[in-house]
């Protein structure tokens, strides 16, 4: 509902600005445009979740990104006593350092075929790194995919 919500109230704003805009010139941003692309930004972070779970096609771990910062941690839970359920970290940097630039949905992972693969991107930038779980520290983390 929220997102819905959010997404009238997107449409309405965008629409308004539109009908207002002469055909054929560029208009200069103004301090209400300002005001307005503020207030949506705001609207769609409030609309993104902080955090997100992802299934692996291992039944026993799921992978948890904060859409903010693409910070990626493998969680591993069990239902039998005398098992260990944890949360192991997959990446610990924060990937906005560069910019500054954090807001709730700006990572998001897909799954590929590979069971321990999975590619996270920025959706912002349009960077893209493949993330690798494990339950072997040495085999966990994140390599960035480059332009050849």
């Amino acid at each position: 509902m929220k997102r819905f919500v959010t997404l009238i109230i997107s449409l309405a704003l965008l629409s308004a600005s539109a009908i207002a805009q002469t055909p054929g010139k560029e208009p200069a941003m103004s301090h209400r445009d300002s005001l307005q692309m503020h207030f949506l930004n705001r609207l769609n972070q409030k609309a993104a979740p902080g955090y997100r779970l992802y299934k692996t096609d291992n039944l026993w771990t799921f992978l948890e990104l904060e859409t903010a910062t693409g910070r990626l941690w493998q969680v591993h839970f069990s239902v039998q006593s005398g098992s260990t359920s944890g949360r192991y970290c997959i990446n610990s940097l924060d990937l906005t350092l560069l910019d500054g630039d954090s807001f709730h949905g700006r990572f998001d992972l897909y799954k590929t075929e590979n069971l321990y693969n999975f590619l996270l991107i920025d959706t912002l930038t349009g960077s893209v790194w493949q993330a690798q779980w494990s339950y072997n520290a040495a085999n966990r983390g994140i390599i960035p995919i480059r332009d050849l």
